[in-house]
C-alpha cells in the first residue's frame, strides 16, 4: 500500500584531506565506507539461524531471466531491464561469494542487487542509502558480507563534475527543472530498489525475504524516512543515521556561515580553519563538566552558554595571530551558532553546536552541496553567486528554498501511522558533534512525530538516540562505534547491546523494544578506552558516583534536569 501522500578537531586535515573527509562522513550505509504485515508478527522457526542456497543459477539465463515488473503507471513507458549478472567475491573476516544483478530502470535509474551465492543468505534483504546526491552506484558488500541481500542505486543520474555533491541533474539543458530525475533522486528510486531486489531475490532463492530493512546514514537517513512516509508496506524495519530530513532548511543554512562572515568580516576576512576551531575548544573546556564527567566530550551542548566574545583569554583587543580571535570574529562565531535569523532576528534554522566542527563553513566559500542546491533546485540558475545574500534578504532566500525544494525531498511528515500499522520500527540516532547536519533539526522532527501521534504511540515503534561527541555518521571524540557501519555487523562477537542494527532487528523480529546501546571508543590500535550507553531520547547517561567514567557499567539512564 502506497501512502496517500506526498578526530575532528585534529588540526592537520586541509585541503584535499578534507575534501575526502566531507565525502566520505556524508555517505550512507553504503558499502564504500557504508498484502500488508500484521502488527509484530511472530518471528518464523530458526529465523535467527537461517543461511539458504540459492536454487536458480547466476547467469543471464538463470537469474538474469526474471521478468522483472514495476508499479509504475504503464502509460508512462517505465520499465525495468536485467543489464548484467555476473559471479564477485566479497573479502572479509571470511570471503563471501554472491550474484550481483545490475539493473537499469527507465529513464535513469540503476539498481545493484547483490545476494549470497555461498548458502550464506540469512533470509532478509536490507537496501543501503546513498550520501549527498549520490549519482553513482556500487555493490552492497557490507550487507552480504553480513549475510544479507543487500541493493543499492544511483537514484536515476550520474554524478556531474562536482562528484556526489553535484545538484546539476535537477536542471534540463532549456533551463526547466527536470522533474523526473528530482522525483527519481527524492524517493522513486528508494522505492524501485524494494520492488525489483526482492522480485530477483524470488527468483534466486525461489522465496521471499522474512524480513526487509532499510540501512543509512546522511543522506541514506532521509531515504530511510521516504520510505516509512511514502511506502511503508516496502520496509519492516528503518536504521537511520544523521538524517537528512530538512534538506531544505539545513542546506540554506550552510550558507548562513558564510554570510555572517561576509558581513562581520568583510568578503576575504573568513575565520579560517584554525579560527573556527578555537572557539568550539574553548566551549567544551567550560561545559564539559555539565554533565557531571569530565572526558572532553558535552553531552548535550544545548546547556552550553559559552560566549567566546566574553572570555578575555581567547578574544581581545589587538589580537592578529591564530590563537586569538578579534571582537567581530568572537561575534561571527556566535552568531553562526545561533542559527540562520531572519531580518528581525526570528530563527529560521538551528546553529551548529558550540562543540561541533565548523571547517566545513568557515573557508572562503560555503559547503559546496549548499551551493548546488541553490543554483539548481532553488534558482534554477547555474550562475546564481552566493554573495548577493545579507542579512537583509536572506529569509527570502530561506523560504525560497523551503518552496522549491520540499516539496519534494523533505521527509518532515511525522504522519508514520501506516508504518506504525503494518508493524513498522524505525530507529534514529545523530551526533551532537556533526559537521554538516544540524543535530536538533533530527530532534525536532522525533518531537514532531509524538506530537503528532502521541508519545504513548510513538515510543511502540520509534527510538531516537543523540550521540554525544561524535560526528556526522562516524567519528568524533566520544564514544562512537555502536554497530552503525555496515563492515561491523559480521562480526560474530557483535550483540544487540552494544549493536545498534542487531537492536533493530530484535525489536522486528522478537519484539525486543531497545533501551540503551552501548557505544564503544577505541584507540588507533584498536583497544577500548571507553564506553558509555546512548539512551533513548530524552534520557541521558549520568554516571553512579562509583568506578570509572569510562565504564557503561557506571552510567544509568535518568530523565535530565536542566
Amino acid at each position: 500500500m502506497r501512502k496517500n501522500k506526498k578526530s575532528f578537531r585534529s588540526l592537520n586535515l586541509a585541503g584535499a584531506a578534507l575534501a575526502t573527509a566531507l565525502l566520505a562522513a556524508c555517505g550512507g550505509g553504503s558499502s564504500d565506507d557504508s498484502a500488508s504485515n500484521p502488527p509484530n508478527p511472530a518471528p518464523e522457526p530458526g529465523i535467527g539461524d537461517l543461511a539458504i542456497a540459492p536454487k536458480n543459477h547466476c547467469t543471464m539465463e538463470g537469474v538474469g531471466a526474471t521478468a522483472l515488473t514495476t508499479d509504475d503507471d504503464p502509460a508512462t513507458g517505465f520499465k525495468a531491464s536485467i543489464l548484467e549478472v555476473s559471479q564477485e567475491t566479497v573479502d572479509g573476516d571470511v570471503t563471501k561469494e554472491y550474484c550481483l544483478v545490475k539493473v537499469h530502470v527507465d529513464p535513469e535509474v540503476n539498481i545493484h542487487v547483490a545476494m549470497p551465492s555461498d548458502g550464506t543468505w540469512n533470509g532478509r534483504f536490507r537496501s543501503e542509502g546513498g550520501g549527498m546526491f549520490a549519482g553513482a552506484v556500487s555493490p552492497a558488500t557490507g550487507s552480504v558480507g553480513a549475510g544479507f541481500v543487500g541493493v543499492t542505486t544511483d537514484t536515476g543520474h550520474q554524478a556531474g563534475p562536482a562528484g556526489m555533491m553535484d545538484g546539476s541533474f535537477a536542471l534540463l539543458p532549456n533551463g526547466q527543472p527536470n522533474v523526473q530525475a528530482k522525483e527519481d533522486f527524492a524517493y522513486r528510486s528508494l522505492h524501485l530498489m524494494s520492488v525489483v531486489g526482492k522480485q530477483l531475490t524470488q527468483s534466486y532463492y525461489e522465496q521471499e525475504p522474512v524480513r526487509s530493512y532499510w540501512y543509512g546514514c546522511s543522506t541514506g537517513g532521509r531515504q530511510g524516512l521516504a520510505m516509512a512516509q511514502r511506502y511503508p508496506d516496502d520496509y519492516d524495519a528503518i536504521l537511520v543515521g544523521a538524517p537528512a530530513i530538512h534538506m531544505e532548511r539545513f542546506q540554506s543554512y550552510q550558507i548562513w556561515p558564510s554570510v555572517v562572515q561576509k558581513e562581520e568580516l568583510g568578503l576575504g576576512n573568513e575565520l579560517g580553519f584554525v579560527k573556527g576551531e578555537l572557539a568550539g575548544a574553548k566551549a567544551i573546556a567550560a561545559c564539559d563538566a555539565l554533565d557531571g564527567v569530565v572526558d572532553g566530550v558535552i553531552d548535550d551542548p544545548r546547556l552550553c552558554n559559552y560566549q567566546p566574545s566574553q572570555d578575555p583569554t581567547l578574544t581581545y583587543a589587538g589580537c592578529n595571530g591564530p590563537d586569538c580571535l578579534t571582537h567581530a570574529e568572537a561575534i561571527a562565531i556566535e552568531k553562526i551558532w545561533a542559527g540562520a535569523k531572519d531580518i528581525n532576528g526570528n530563527l529560521l534554522w538551528p546553529g551548529q553546536e558550540p562543540s561541533s566542527p565548523l571547517f566545513a563553513f568557515t573557508g572562503a566559500n560555503p559547503f559546496g552541496m549548499a551551493t548546488e542546491q541553490a543554483k539548481y533546485w532553488v534558482y534554477y540558475d547555474p550562475t546564481w553567486d552566493w554573495k548577493t545574500l545579507t542579512y537583509e534578504n536572506y529569509g527570502d532566500f530561506f523560504q525560497k528554498s523551503i518552496d522549491e525544494v520540499g516539496p519534494v525531498v523533505s521527509t518532515s511528515d511525522p504522519d508514520l501511522s501506516q508504518f506504525k500499522a503494518r508493524g513498522g520500527k524505525l530507529i534514529m540516532w545523530h551526533g551532537w558533534t556533526d559537521f554538516g547536519i544540524q543535530p536538533q533539526g533530527t530532534i525536532r522532527y522525533y518531537e514532531s512525530i509524538q506530537q503528532t501521534m502521541g508519545k504513548e504511540a510513538t515510543a511502540e515503534f520509534v527510538n531516537l538516540y543523540m550521540a554525544p561527541g561524535v560526528g556526522h555518521c562516524n567519528g568524533g571524540d566520544g564514544p562512537n562505534l555502536f554497530g552503525q557501519a555496515a563492515d561491523q555487523e559480521s562480526a560474530a562477537e557483535q550483540t544487540a547491546k552494544n549493536n545498534m542494527f542487531r537492536a533493530l532487528m530484535d525489536w522486528s523480529e522478537k519484539g525486543v523494544q531497545p533501551a540503551e546501546i552501548i557505544a564503544t571508543k577505541q584507540a588507533e590500535d584498536q583497544s577500548v578506552t571507553r564506553t558509555r550507553p546512548l539512551c533513548t531520547y530524552p534520557l541521558v547517561a549520568r554516571h553512579t558516583g562509583n568506578g570509572s567514567t569510562d565504564d557503561a557499567a557506571n552510567f544509568t539512564c535518568e530523565t535530565p534536569t536542566h
